[in-house]
C-alpha cells in the first residue's frame, strides 16, 4: 500500500497543476487546441500473441513485490484455452493503446479519436468519452496491478474534475461546468465517479472527489425512484431515459461499496422499483448494461432478491436478439446485436454497441458466480451469449493482420484500437474504452470458466 501511496502523490502533485492549466485554458470540452496531425510521438504497441512468442508484453510483467492481480492466472499465455488467449491478448492490446503516448497526452487527455483515412486525429472531443476512457484504464489497472494504468487513469480524472468545480449553491457537491446542450451534466458526473470508484486502492482524497459527484446526482434523484437528466430550457434527449439513469444509478451502487450511505440504498431500492416497471414496459439494448451493472452491485452489496430478478430481466430479453446464426452473407453479424426502434428490433448490422452489451452480461455473469445460491442454467446462457459478443467485438479490432493497407510508419498507431463497426474504420476513444472494460470484465468475473 506503500508505494501506491507514493504513486498517487506524484499524480497529484504533478498532474494537478496540468488539471487547472486545462481548465482554464478549456471551453468544457477539453484542449481548445488539439492536436491536427497524428502526434510523432506514438510509439509502436508492445507484440502481443502468438506471433510474439517469447516477448512478454509490459501489461503482463508481474513484479515479485507487486500484490496478487485476477489476471495472474491468465500469465502463462501458452497454456490457456484458445478462445481465452484470444480475449486476453485484445484486451491487452486495447489496454496498451489507450494509454499510449500520444494517445493518451501529457495534459491527461486522450486525444478524441483517430481518422485513419486522412492519418488526422479527429476533434469531436466530448467529457463523458474522456470520462469512459479513465474508467476504461482503471479497470484494467484493477485487472492487472499494473501501476501505469492507475497513473494514467488518475491523470485523465484530475484533469475532468478541473471541469467539475464545487457547486456554489452546494458545497458538498462538485457540478460539471459543460453546457448542458453540449454534455449531459448527470451522464458527465456519473461517469467521471465511476472512473473514480472503479480505480484500485484509490487514496482518501480521490474518493472524495467521487462522493463529491455523488452528491450532485443525488440532487438529481426524484423521490418516484427516477433521475432527473434534462436540465430546464434544454430540449429533452429522446433516448435520455436509456443512456444517463444507468451510469448514475451504477455510480451510486459503486459508491455504496466504498462508501456507504442510508441515502445511497434508499436511492437504488427506489430506482429499482421505477425503472423494472419501465424496462418491462420499454424495453431497449442501450438501457441494459448500466442498469445490469447497478443492480448486479447492489445484489451483491445487499443479497436483495428483487436486484437479481432484475438484472435476469433485463439479460434475459437482451441475449435473445443477439444474431446467432446469421445466414452466409451475413456470417461476419454472428454475436453482434441489432437496433431497436420505436420499440421494434430492426435487422441492420451489429456496431461496436455489441462491446457495451458485453459490459453488462459480464457483470451478470460476475453477480451469479458470487451468488449463495448460483443460477448454473442461466450464467451458461449469459456466459455463452458474453463470449459470442467479444467475439464479434474483437473483429472491431486494429491488428498486425488487419493493418498492411496503412503505411509502415502509421500502422503502431491504430494496431489495438476498436474501430466503429465493419463499414466504419474510424476511432473514437470511447468505442476501445467500452472494449477494453468489457474484455476487462471478462476476466476478472471469471466468465472463462
Amino acid at each position: 500500500m506503500r508505494p501506491r501511496l507514493f504513486v498517487w502523490a506524484g499524480v497529484f502533485a504533478l498532474t494537478g497543476v496540468g488539471a487547472v492549466l486545462t481548465y482554464s485554458a478549456s471551453r468544457g470540452q477539453g484542449p481548445t487546441d488539439p492536436p491536427k496531425m497524428l502526434p510523432a510521438e506514438v510509439l509502436a504497441p508492445t507484440p502481443i500473441g502468438p506471433a510474439a512468442k517469447g516477448v512478454v508484453p509490459a501489461a503482463a510483467t508481474a513484479p515479485s513485490a507487486r500484490k496478487a492481480a485476477p489476471f495472474d492466472r491468465f500469465r502463462n499465455y501458452d497454456e490457456l484455452p484458445e478462445l481465452t488467449r484470444e480475449i486476453v491478448f485484445a484486451n491487452l492490446r486495447g489496454t496498451e493503446w489507450l494509454s499510449r503516448s500520444g494517445i493518451h497526452q501529457a495534459n491527461g487527455r486522450f486525444i478524441p479519436g483517430l481518422n485513419p483515412a486522412l492519418g488526422k486525429a479527429t476533434e469531436d472531443d466530448h467529457f463523458m468519452r474522456q470520462a469512459l476512457g479513465a474508467f476504461a484504464l482503471a479497470r484494467a489497472a484493477r485487472l492487472t496491478g499494473e501501476e501505469k494504468y492507475v497513473v494514467a487513469a488518475s491523470q485523465t480524472i484530475l484533469s475532468l474534475l478541473a471541469e467539475t468545480p464545487k457547486d456554489p449553491a452546494n458545497p458538498a457537491a462538485r457540478k460539471p461546468v459543460q453546457p448542458a446542450a453540449v454534455c449531459n451534466p448527470v451522464g458527465a458526473a456519473a461517469y467521471l465517479a465511476l472512473a473514480i470508484f472503479e480505480m484500485p486502492d484509490p487514496v482518501p482524497q480521490m474518493t472524495q472527489y467521487g462522493e463529491e459527484l455523488c452528491e450532485f446526482i443525488r440532487g438529481h434523484l426524484q423521490t418516484d425512484g427516477t433521475v432527473q437528466f434534462t436540465e430546464a430550457g434544454v430540449p429533452a434527449d429522446p433516448d435520455g431515459v436509456n443512456l444517463y439513469p444507468g451510469p448514475a444509478l451504477a455510480a451510486l451502487a459503486m459508491s455504496q461499496r466504498s462508501v456507504p450511505a442510508a441515502w445511497k440504498k434508499e436511492a437504488l431500492a427506489r430506482g429499482l422499483a421505477y425503472y423494472r416497471k419501465h424496462f418491462q414496459s420499454s424495453p431497449h439494448p442501450a438501457f441494459v448494461p448500466w442498469m445490469t451493472v447497478a443492480f448486479a452491485e447492489a445484489h451483491l452489496q445487499t443479497k436483495d432478491a428483487a436486484c437479481a430478478e432484475f438484472v435476469f430481466e433485463m439479460c434475459d430479453w437482451l441475449r435473445k436478439l443477439q444474431y446467432e446464426n446469421p445466414d452466409r452473407q451475413r456470417a461476419y453479424w454472428r454475436g453482434g446485436f441489432p437496433a431497436v426502434a420505436d420499440g421494434k428490433v430492426v435487422q441492420t448490422a451489429p456496431t461496436i454497441d455489441t462491446a457495451y452489451y458485453a459490459l453488462g452480461l459480464a457483470d451478470a455473469c460476475r453477480m451469479i458466480r458470487q451468488m449463495s445460491r448460483a443460477d448454473a442454467a442461466r450464467y451458461d446462457q449469459y456466459q455463452a451469449t458474453l463470449t459470442r459478443a467479444l467475439q464479434f467485438v474483437i473483429t472491431l479490432q486494429y491488428g498486425e493482420e488487419n493493418t498492411q493497407h496503412f503505411a509502415g510508419h502509421f500502422r503502431p498507431a491504430v494496431v489495438g484500437a476498436f474501430h466503429a463497426s465493419h463499414t466504419d474504420g474510424n476511432l473514437r476513444i470511447d468505442h476501445t474504452a467500452v472494449a477494453v472494460a468489457a474484455l476487462s470484465e471478462y476476466l476478472i468475473a471469471g466468465a472463462d470458466r
